[in-house]
């Protein structure tokens, strides 16, 4: 059954409570981010950068292309210290200055959690194998901030 707005408008001057279960506005995290404009948090914001990343190879590897300018690319968007981090520019502003400590960690765990979901669906090629090597690089700074 479709519902059009004129039925809804009326239903709801009837009982305005039902504007309570219809859904309206942005239905998405990422959509929700976007009403509010503010730094997301590094766990989400590695996240969001890992899908770019993770589409951005895809792309490299259906074109056939050398995967090395995707890697470069990362070394921007997920930086190792002393080095700062620069986003694409549509994923947001950029946090200034680092709010905690954590926050590195936090946002390599991010990355390599969303890239390890990934991994699993191309396998042994090697686009797969890159992707490892991505998460492998997040791991190292984990574990490097941790000692």
């Amino acid at each position: 059954m479709k519902l059009n707005a004129k039925l809804l408008a009326i239903i709801g001057k009837r009982f305005p409570a039902i504007y309570d279960v219809i859904p309206r506005g942005p239905q998405g995290w990422l959509s929700h981010v976007a009403l509010n404009p503010q730094p997301l948090p590094p766990g989400h914001l590695g996240a969001a950068v890992a899908a770019e990343f993770i589409r951005s190879a895809w792309l490299a590897d259906r074109s056939a292309l050398d995967l090395k300018q995707v890697f470069d690319d990362l070394d921007d968007w997920c930086p190792t210290r002393p080095k700062k981090l620069k986003l694409p520019p549509w994923l947001g502003p950029v946090p200034e200055p680092e709010p905690h400590p954590e926050w590195l960690v936090e946002f390599h765990l991010g990355f390599a959690a969303r890239v390890a979901v990934s991994v699993s669906e191309f396998g042994d090629t090697s686009l797969g194998q890159s992707l490892n090597k991505a998460i492998d690089r997040s791991l190292g700074v984990i574990e490097t901030a941790n000692l």
